[in-house]
């Protein structure tokens, strides 16, 4: 066992980080150092200088922590107050460092760090060679070695955990929350005592650079303070284990902490005790996500055929193939001269195939944006990627100035005027860099938008060091005051001359399908070149006849029109690829004969269908079966870079209805949807479909039945929500007096579910298809599909009310003016 030199809860004053309000102020810091050495001569002898003198390290560490330090986070400054105790004699093997900020957060007591350095930690040695001495004998040498190697190894081992890891405490985050299962702790709120420690791994050697430098991981503990305090506050559980269990998740799953231990303490839970309570400690492990029984859920009952062609045309070279990429660069991409939508897609094709060592792993979603610097030019089309890669920055740096050149930009212009491409690396890792050709992280960053926006639907928890917050915040700074203006608008491409035919009359159509700034309902027309479609089978399965509904549906004002070439009703029997082309291949080329530029959508889930559609003009691929039925699928979308509607289904048309039990759910049909589109929404983007290409749709009548179809439209919001709240479990009726009931229950909830989502789902569009369906006239006793207008109707203002940005419908005229009415109503 060590001995230990120590002070504890020395007082200083410095500036480190934010105060409560994240302003660069003088805090107090309370420094406790224990400093791990032999005292056996020193305890024989009485002499100081045998020891360590605690009263010089303790005027060291105050001096260095009242300098001009300039650091920003815990981890650095306590590296530095490593560096300054076992800098005072090389007795000093190793210690532990203690540091807390009593004013840091604002519903804290306190948060700290420790940390345990050794000196080869420090300084990459122990420090000089031992000689012998000229009067010391062999034998005394090496007892004297070897004395001095048992002592090393003492002082390391007495670190227990922290020669592993370094914690950061959150002391007391007193917070108020409905918890308990009595009836006056469901009527109240009550105080809850939450302690934090977040564990990750001690970065293996410090970086070289000016005297005290930040260390390679530096972990934002106010995000994850965050995120807990809007945890709790909205949340509603009845046991504490629950509670604890659901911090440690957020923790874990949306702050990307390695590992963390929390408590939870209850003061008023019992009179005559200080408090109750849980304490746990997870990591990721725990919450790893889990495949659903209906993950890869069975393909539709006629096999589906892949040609030759599409395999080799469409699939691309799948990562694991790409050479092993070790570092992450974020890159910021703008364009707003000529075909804006087009230039994007072509720089990431190259990011992803023209740079060595290197693929393209996630886009951003997309924004239209106003020119900041220069105003006096044409909007800006901006996306934010992220590449892996092994190229160091500088090398990064100079291949993304070959792609800007060789796609036309001029750098002969002014510096922030109009340019075909912009690539900005905006973070590398988490490197800070200041040369004069690249800074890192980008320079301009904590002032723009349009390019904060972006990097975070990638990663909202990337640090600034230089600015001492996360990409998260600083958006949240630059957003959440009164006077932002209205100048960025995430948008969707519906039509996208770039990747169907090059002389389109034409370009791009981006829509605003963002619920908060969309202002009109998108609408899908619906054209069924089918003999069996459950409504209009039969009416519109010649050419002529299929044309002249594309045209009343495009007069009628409909946005897009969707053309289906075989029935997905439940028991539908499936026409396979070549009578499928048959039947619309034909209509689609017509429509755009006759000059109809509207955006048109293909609804299949064969992959050479959708191909050909693309090239007979079509824009947009619409799959029931979210990219399962057709392993090629995917790869066809990422590869033409064209919107995908990205549907929840279960099985195929003969089996879906018999799939609708949602039990592994609770009972509860939303976390089901949720949990399995999710896999589906990053199936897609491993496959290198772009984020600003997907629509996501709950797949109504799908594996859905009676109740579940209400409760879905009732509960829309909760499709897109972060988290969501446990609900009533779906019944599966079809009863109309059942489904009045059930939509009158009170629901009884308890907190965010924890769900363990394979992606987040936040922000994407949401289409809903309800027109006419069969639950539609089980209520209303409207067995003939036709008779369905009105009970349409309400659905539709359903959808528009939770936040649904297209309906796919019949009667387009009609719904209009549902819509026209909703839309004053619901949107802003």
């Amino acid at each position: 066992m060590a001995d230990k030199i120590l002070f504890r809860d020395l007082q200083v004053s410095s500036v480190l980080g934010n105060d409560v309000w994240e302003r660069r102020k003088k805090l107090p810091l309370s420094i406790t150092c224990e400093i791990r050495t032999s005292i056996a001569s020193a305890g024989k002898t009485d002499k100081i200088n045998t020891s360590v003198h605690y009263g010089l390290a303790g005027k060291r560490v105050t001096a260095f922590a009242e300098s001009d330090h300039k650091l920003q986070s815990l981890e650095a400054f306590s590296e530095g107050v490593a560096r300054e105790c076992l800098n005072v004699s090389p007795r000093a093997f190793a210690v532990r460092v203690i540091v807390n900020k009593p004013r840091a957060l604002l519903h804290a007591e306190s948060v700290g760090i420790e940390i345990f350095r050794t000196r080869e930690d420090i300084f990459g040695s122990w420090g000089p060679e031992i000689i012998q001495d000229k009067s010391e004998s062999s034998e005394a040498f090496a007892q004297r070695l070897e004395a001095i190697n048992v002592e090393r190894a003492a002082a390391t081992e007495s670190a227990g955990i922290l020669v592993h890891e370094d914690q950061i405490h959150v002391k007391k985050l007193s917070l108020s929350t409905i918890i308990g299962i009595n009836l006056w702790e469901r009527h109240y709120k009550q105080l809850v005592n939450i302690d934090l420690t977040l564990s990750c791994a001690k970065p293996s050697s410090i970086k070289s650079g000016r005297k005290y430098d930040t260390v390679p991981r530096y972990r934002n503990y106010r995000t994850v303070v965050d995120a807990v305090t809007e945890l709790v506050e909205k949340s509603s559980y009845r046991t504490v284990e629950a509670l604890v269990t659901a911090i440690a998740r957020t923790a874990i799953k949306q702050c990307k902490v390695p590992k963390i231990t929390v408590r939870v303490e209850k003061p008023s839970a019992m009179t005559f005790a200080a408090c109750t309570g849980a304490e746990i400690t997870r990591t990721a492990d725990d919450f790893t996500v889990l495949a659903s029984a209906y993950g890869t859920p069975s393909v539709p009952s006629t096999p589906v055929l892949v040609s030759s062609s599409t395999q080799t045309n469409t699939e691309p070279t799948d990562a694991t193939e790409q050479p092993s990429a070790q570092h992450s660069a974020y890159i910021a991409l703008g364009t707003n001269v000529g075909d804006r939508l087009g230039n994007l897609h072509q720089a990431l094709l190259r990011l992803n195939n023209d740079l060595p060592q290197s693929r393209l792993v996630e886009t951003s979603f997309l924004y239209e944006t106003a020119p900041m610097y220069e105003a006096d030019q044409p909007q800006f089309l901006n996306a934010a990627c992220l590449l892996k890669t092994d190229l160091e920055p500088l090398m990064l740096l100079d291949e993304l100035k070959r792609i800007e050149v060789e796609m036309g930009r001029d750098f002969s212009m002014y510096r922030n005027g109009p340019r075909v491409i912009d690539l900005d690396i905006l973070f590398y890792d988490e490197i800070e860099m200041v040369t004069d050709k690249l800074t890192i992280p980008h320079t301009l960053l904590h002032e723009r938008r349009f390019q904060l926006g972006p990097l975070c639907d990638i990663d909202c928890d990337l640090m600034h060091h230089r600015m001492g917050k996360t990409s998260g915040t600083l958006y949240r700074h630059l957003t959440t005051h009164d006077k932002v203006p209205d100048d960025i608008v995430q948008v969707t491409p519906l039509k996208a001359r770039w990747h169907t035919r090059p002389n389109a009359h034409e370009g791009c159509i981006l829509k605003a399908l963002n619920p908060k700034q969309q202002k009109e309902t998108a609408f899908m027309g619906i054209l069924n070149c089918t003999p069996d479609s459950f409504s209009d089978g039969g009416v519109y399965d010649t050419l002529e006849n299929a044309v002249r509904h594309a045209k009343e549906l495009f007069g009628s004002g409909a946005d897009i029109i969707d053309i289906g070439g075989q029935s997905t009703r439940p028991g539908a029997t499936q026409v396979g690829v070549e009578e499928e082309i048959r039947r619309i291949i034909p209509v689609i080329k017509r429509i755009r004969e006759e000059g109809i530029e509207v955006p048109i959508s293909v609804d299949t889930f064969y992959a050479d269908v959708a191909a050909a559609a693309l090239d007979a003009g079509a824009d947009i691929v619409n799959d029931v079966t979210g990219g399962y039925a057709d392993p090629n699928m995917l790869p066809l979308v990422a590869q033409r870079q064209c919107p995908y509607i990205l549907m929840h289904m279960r099985g195929g048309p003969s089996t879906m209805k018999t799939l609708n039990d949602y039990t592994e759910y609770d009972g509860d049909v939303v976390r089901g949807i949720r949990y399995e589109i999710a896999q589906r929404v990053r199936a897609a983007i491993d496959k290198g479909v772009a984020r600003w290409n997907i629509i996501i749709d709950p797949g109504i009548g799908f594996a859905k039945e009676g109740v579940q179809n209400f409760e879905v439209l009732r509960r829309l919001p909760a499709l897109t929500a972060r988290n969501i709240h446990a609900s009533a479990k779906s019944k599966g009726s079809s009863n109309a007096e059942e489904i009045a009931e059930d939509l009158n229950t009170d629901v009884d909830e308890q907190g965010f579910v924890d769900e363990n989502l394979a992606t987040e789902l936040v922000n994407y569009p949401v289409l809903v298809g309800s027109s006419r369906k069969r639950f539609i006239g089980n209520v209303t006793d409207r067995p003939n599909a036709k008779d369905r207008v009105w009970g349409t109707a309400a659905t539709v203002t359903a959808a528009i009310q939770g936040g649904a940005s297209i309906v796919r419908v019949h009667d387009v005229a009609e719904m209009l003016d549902v819509a026209c009415v909703s839309d004053n109503i619901y949107r802003l």
